[in-house]
């Protein structure tokens, strides 16, 4: 007599549905998105998933790390809307639940002295928040500028009804541009060039880890 397998197949749905559910929540509560300690570093010649409307390279050297140093370098042709954005991985998430309150970010205004007037921004497909603090990277050298993000009076809504909180809560979106007030959606052109190294997101409390995506890649597939 053949046996009866309608039990086993039961219990073989029940539980790869469990599994699966298991997995499904398991980086919820192992990781924060995005890591305290997360640092990047633009090694290579690699644009690490940056990009947007100006135009982009990463020289392979010359960064904060000096010869064999890569950065990302962004720039414009012709006067034009200068930034980049990062839509993907480790950034998106709910920065509030991470802890999240400072980003540290080194800037170099490369090549010829440009009037460059850098700000960060957080966002979402719906709200988009500007650090109202400027950034002017001095000529030919790197400088490690700060954003609080505990600062809620600093930041200038540009579009969307969301608050600063709730886009903090639900990033999707980070982005560097120039920028000169008055803040609106649209910003400035401008015909320049900046360098982007050693992104780091961190607590005022905290020293900041070498933490890489790759790194964090790795936890996840292990």
């Amino acid at each position: 007599m053949r046996p009866h397998l309608r039990p086993i197949h039961v219990f073989m749905l029940r539980l790869s549905v469990l599994c699966a559910l298991l997995l499904s929540l398991a980086p919820l509560t192992a990781f924060a998105v995005p890591p305290v300690g997360f640092r990047e570093d633009w090694p290579g010649t690699s644009l690490q998933d940056w990009g947007g409307g100006s135009l982009y390279d990463n020289p392979g050297t010359g960064g904060t790390g000096g010869a064999g140093d890569g950065y990302l370098l962004v720039y414009t042709p012709s006067p034009y809307h200068l930034g980049t954005v990062n839509l993907g991985p480790p950034y998106l998430g709910n920065w509030l639940a991470a802890g999240v309150q400072v980003l540290k970010v080194s800037l170099n205004d490369v090549g010829t002295a440009e009037p460059l007037a850098i700000h960060f921004l957080i966002a979402n497909q719906f709200t988009i928040w500007q650090y109202n603090p400027v950034f002017v990277p001095p000529q030919n050298q790197w400088a490690e500028f700060t954003v609080d993000l505990t600062a809620s009076t600093h930041w200038t809504r540009l579009i969307g009804t969301s608050t600063y909180l709730e886009t903090l809560a639900n990033v999707d979106r980070v982005h560097f541009r120039h920028d000169l007030s008055p803040y609106i959606h649209v910003p400035d052109a401008i015909k320049a060039d900046f360098g982007i190294d050693r992104l780091i997101v961190t607590t005022f409390a905290t020293p900041a880890r070498t933490t890489t995506w790759g790194r964090i890649k790795r936890l996840y597939r292990d």
